[in-house]
This record gives C-alpha cells, structure tokens and sequence, in this order.
C-alpha cells in the first residue's frame, strides 16, 4: 500500500500530481496548522503575457491560525478575478471552459475551509487528466485524531501502508524520523519532481507552474503522461 500525504494546497503544480499518480492513496494533510502568510495552500502560480503570476485565496489574516480545516476563505470576487485571469491568458486554449467550470463548480460548493475547496478542486482536476485509481482521505476526519506533525505514523498506520511517498525537500526532511519508520515496517520513497519543458505561451518555458498551464497548454492527456 503505496501512500502519499501532502496539504491541500491551491490548483498545485506537477509534482504534487505526479505524487497523486503514484499512490494508491492520497492523504490531504489538512489537521496542520494554516501556514502564515504567502502559502501554497492559498495560491498557485499561471502564466501572463507579462510572466508568471500569482493567483490568491483571501483568508483570515490576524491572530494565529487554526489548522487548514479550520480556515474558511473570505467572500468577495477572487473566484470571478481568477476566471477572468485565466480566460484571458489562456484564451483560445481548447481546455478553458471545462477548467474554469471545476473551479468555479467547486467554488460554488461553500466548503468550510479552504482545505475542503483545494481538495475538492485536486479531485476534479486529477479525474479531468484521467487518474481516476487513487482513494483520496482527508486527514482531519480520520480516526486517529492527532493532529499536526505527529500525525504523519499514525496516518499510515491506520491505511496500512507499506509504502510512504514524500518529496525530499528541506521542509519535509526535518520531520522525517526514517527510524520510526523502519520500526513500524514502512519503507520510505522519494519522489522524483523533475519534469520535461512543454509547449507553453508567452514566452520562454517558466518551471513549477500550476498543473492548469499544462492542462491548458497541451492538454489533459499530455499532461497525465507528463505527470506519469
């Protein structure tokens, strides 16, 4: 049994499909603590005439956060600006309408967190570029009811993984404890994150774009093979 957790960050970049791709289940890592500030989790990046650009979330900024299931997003116009952004770079794009739905079709859906929206949006996309044999979970409604860092064994330990995917960035090196690991018989996988240039608008290539670029650049079976 072969699983990944990851937060629910916003319409993510490859490498964060690939490590759906190559799971059997996937793990939203939302009973963390909402990062402060500027986060994945509440924005990804696409691409403008002028370069890339940020696409944001709005969330509660003032006091300390909850954890990212507790984080709702704020109202106003940032699904309608996101929409118009994207209809505007990608113009033309075969893939526009269908892209722009889920999001909005997600947004629409008033989830209680931006973790549930991020989620919700994951899902969709995964299923739209054909990674339709993946079990999706969200930690916060598991049973083992531990929350932050020290959730990650317990995780596994309750899907029965034999097998934990991670990326090997500095973040996720800190609180890997490979020996608590081996003693509860699960081997630890790294994920490789390095991807192929593609045919992409305005410009020279720009490297950790939102999966949407690809998507509405070469489209959703391109980018499964990419991915994949």
């Amino acid at each position: 049994m072969i699983i990944a957790i990851h937060q629910p960050n916003y319409i993510p970049w490859l490498g964060y499909f690939r490590k759906i791709c190559r799971s059997q289940t996937f793990v939203f890592y939302d009973n963390v603590q909402m990062p402060m500030g500027k986060s994945y989790v509440k924005r990804c990046q696409a691409k403008s005439p002028n370069g890339p650009q940020w696409l944001t979330v709005p969330t509660p900024q003032g006091g300390t956060p909850g954890s990212i299931c507790q984080t709702p997003t704020l109202a106003g116009p940032w699904v309608r600006k996101h929409i118009g952004s994207l209809r505007n770079w990608y113009a033309k794009s075969s893939w526009l309408d269908p892209v722009c739905a889920i999001i909005e079709e997600e947004s629409e859906k008033n989830y209680s967190s931006v973790g549930a929206l991020n989620g919700g949006i994951i899902m969709r996309l995964a299923t739209f570029i054909g990674v339709t044999d993946v079990r999706f979970l969200f930690a916060s409604e598991m049973a083992h009811g531990i929350f932050g860092a020290a959730s990650i064994l317990p995780i596994l330990a309750e899907e029965g993984a034999t097998t934990y995917l991670t990326g090997s960035g500095a973040g996720t090196m800190r609180h890997l404890d490979s020996d608590a690991f081996a003693k509860a018989n699960i081997e630890i996988q790294f994920l490789d994150t390095s991807f192929a240039a593609y045919d992409q608008r305005h410009g020279e290539f720009s490297e950790g774009l939102s999966v949407i670029d690809a998507i509405l650049n070469i489209g959703p079976d391109d980018t499964r093979d990419l991915i994949s």
